[in-house]
């Protein structure tokens, strides 16, 4: 039987998008923060190796939709990893609240039932001048996705 062994400091990981399928969920609603989030991501999945035609993108009406078209893309067994872009900003109402929730349970119930990595690219904001200032995340997604693909091969190919 192999063991995981944990060193006492984290390695580098791994970042190299080469060979892997990149599936991306992106909210049509706040589109000026979304599609910013898109752009960034498909710029640093293409510098980490993943190839163009590997970087599939479905776009759905809001943050609320992205669990849904994300648990239909993994129905297939195409993905290493997903990312969801949306962007919920406060207003007058309680409904950010209700709407941000529901997208972060949803995605994260995709992961656990599906076993493959599926980001949290929700942006929830107060503003919009709040919400500009998350569009650098966009590349940290995408590195995220890369490196937890990665991660989840290795433990796959490690008995435990």
């Amino acid at each position: 039987m192999n063991a995981i062994i944990t060193p006492s400091t984290p390695s580098e990981p791994c970042l190299d998008g080469n060979g892997l399928t990149i599936g991306i969920v992106v909210a049509r609603y706040n589109w000026d923060i979304t599609g910013a989030l898109l752009q960034l991501a498909q710029e640093e999945l293409k510098l980490l190796n993943v190839a163009e035609e590997n970087i599939h993108i479905v776009y759905v009406p809001g943050a609320f939709e992205l669990a849904t078209a994300a648990q239909a893309m993994l129905c297939n067994g195409t993905y290493d990893a997903l990312i969801c872009f949306g962007c919920v900003m406060r207003g007058e109402t309680r409904h950010d609240v209700v709407v941000s929730d529901a997208a972060a349970q949803g995605i994260q119930h995709v992961a656990l039932n599906t076993h493959v990595p599926v980001i949290f690219g929700v942006m929830c904001a107060q503003n919009q001048l709040q919400a500009q200032a998350r569009i650098p995340r966009g590349r940290e997604c995408a590195r995220a996705a890369i490196e937890l693909a990665n991660t989840i091969k290795s433990l796959n190919k490690t008995k435990v």
